[in-house]
């Protein structure tokens, strides 16, 4: 393993994991150093009492196919876990009460129109606005605009209140009126683009995917998504992946990479990938590019809570028949979202007990992890009671934290992330991936180390003396 060929992957998420598969499956020498003691980031499965717990995420979409693939490739297929396609319904809170979003609602445009007539989400006024979609024009002029913008010139503003709000403090923890349109649903600015209204745009994507019918559009993994962190790491050669060594200073010396750590130990390298969130990534690169520390420091992150509660069946009066709830911020309550863990994924709570997972905080309420766990977890409770009619003490709880953890892709963002792709190509052999930048979600950041770590295989190969 020649130094004048090995790449460092700083950063141990699925990102940097990824990162380094692809490297060994090309026989590119490498190490990575994750700064603390686990592999795996944000993704973390738990076991207590029966129930099986996700800290981070717990689902990997479908439609986007790298993420399944890579499952696949890592000999997981047959653990693959599809979302319950019996009992999908998911719930908005109106006035208090919980409505069922109509069949055929996708994210936030409406395909099948007697479910959509008949909801009792949207007043009739709302289904009008909505329905112009149909005629209003296209926007033509390219340029980003937030994703509140680009939902109201669609739908109207009753569907931003009870649609695009929740599902963005749901999905991205975030505000819609500074999120960009083109950096998260670039598939709906495409559709526009294309057909001139979102409506005719799904209804032509659907008819293209007849044959998926009745599959599910999220899976997970028997035993967690945590499985696809051991997985990976079983592949790689254990005595390269470094869990406890933070990497303190990049330097280009001689045409080679410098590699300082925290503890002093330095490692010379040909390039390398830095694989951490766009936060993490300041302290590595605004010393190289002062500009590049400095776009990529004002990439917002927020920070969430998850709180778990588990119940008996019987203590619950909702039937839990869905994924789960959105909450609009004109509620006024503080959870974001509720998901119907045990009804969303079977096998994730013992019988005859349920598992509720609720969110927290994001760029709706900052401040709500200055709480501590009672605290968060009484609040839990009372919302539960509220909504889901959930009453006595649950049989299990549990708070995950991630502060600053979530990243805004907000309105000027891909001009923001050009710039620093710019300015890295006049730094040979060091590559950015991670979030905050191009991806959202385990897809995405796959597919993005996936490139990321194929161009440093093919710069190591040019390269080579």
């Amino acid at each position: 393993m020649s130094e004048a060929r090995k790449v460092v992957i700083v950063g141990g998420g699925i990102a940097g994991l990824t990162a380094a598969y692809t490297l060994w499956k090309r026989q590119v020498p490498f190490t990575l150093f994750e700064a603390s003691e686990r592999l795996g980031g944000v993704v973390r499965s738990e076991s207590s009492g029966g129930f099986l717990l996700e800290a981070g995420p717990d689902s990997i979409l479908a439609q986007k196919p790298e993420g399944l693939a890579l499952c696949r490739e890592v000999g997981l297929g047959p653990r693959l876990l599809p979302t319950n396609t019996d009992e999908r319904k998911v719930y908005v809170v109106r006035n208090g009460r919980l409505h069922a979003l109509p069949d055929g609602l996708m994210l936030m445009v409406p395909t099948r129109i007697l479910p959509f007539l008949a909801s009792s989400l949207f007043s009739w006024s709302g289904k009008l606005r909505m329905a112009r979609d149909l005629v209003i024009p296209r926007r033509r002029d390219g340029a980003d605009e937030s994703i509140a913008e680009f939902m109201r010139r669609r739908f109207g503003e009753e569907a931003l209140d009870l649609l695009g709000e929740p599902l963005m403090a749901g999905i991205h923890s975030g505000d819609p009126e500074k999120l960009s349109m083109r950096a998260t649903f670039p598939r709906f600015v495409e559709l526009e683009a294309r057909y001139g209204s979102l409506v005719r745009g799904m209804l032509a994507a659907r008819r293209g995917r007849r044959g998926a019918a009745g599959q599910a559009a999220f899976y997970s993994l028997q035993g967690g998504l945590a499985a696809l962190v051991s997985a990976l790491a079983a592949r790689l050669p254990a005595a390269e992946l470094r869990t406890g060594a933070a990497v303190r200073e990049l330097t280009r010396v001689d045409g080679a990479w410098r590699v300082r750590l925290r503890s002093g130990e330095q490692v010379e390298a040909c390039a390398v990938v830095v694989a951490t969130p766009a936060q993490a990534a300041v302290e590595l690169l605004a010393p190289l590019s002062a500009d590049v520390g400095q776009t990529l420091a004002g990439i917002p992150f927020v920070s969430t809570a998850v709180v778990y509660l588990g119940f008996a069946s019987k203590q619950v009066a909702h039937p839990l028949d869905g994924y789960g709830l959105l909450v609009p911020r004109r509620e006024r309550l503080r959870s974001t979202a509720w998901s119907f863990f045990s009804t969303k994924y079977p096998g994730r709570a013992p019988q005859g007990q349920v598992l509720l997972r609720a969110f927290f905080g994001g760029a709706r309420d900052p401040e709500i992890l200055t709480l501590d766990d009672d605290a968060l977890i009484a609040l839990a409770r009372s919302e539960a009671e509220r909504l889901l009619g959930a009453r006595g003490a649950p049989t299990l709880t549990r708070v995950y934290r991630w502060p600053r953890a979530t990243p805004q892709m907000e309105v000027g963002h891909l001009g923001r992330v050009a710039q620093i792709e710019q300015r890295l190509s006049e730094m040979p052999g060091l590559f950015l991936t991670g979030a905050g930048l191009r991806s959202v979600g385990i897809p995405d950041g796959v597919a993005d180390s996936t490139r990321v770590a194929d161009a440093a295989a093919s710069f190591v190969s040019e390269s080579r003396p």
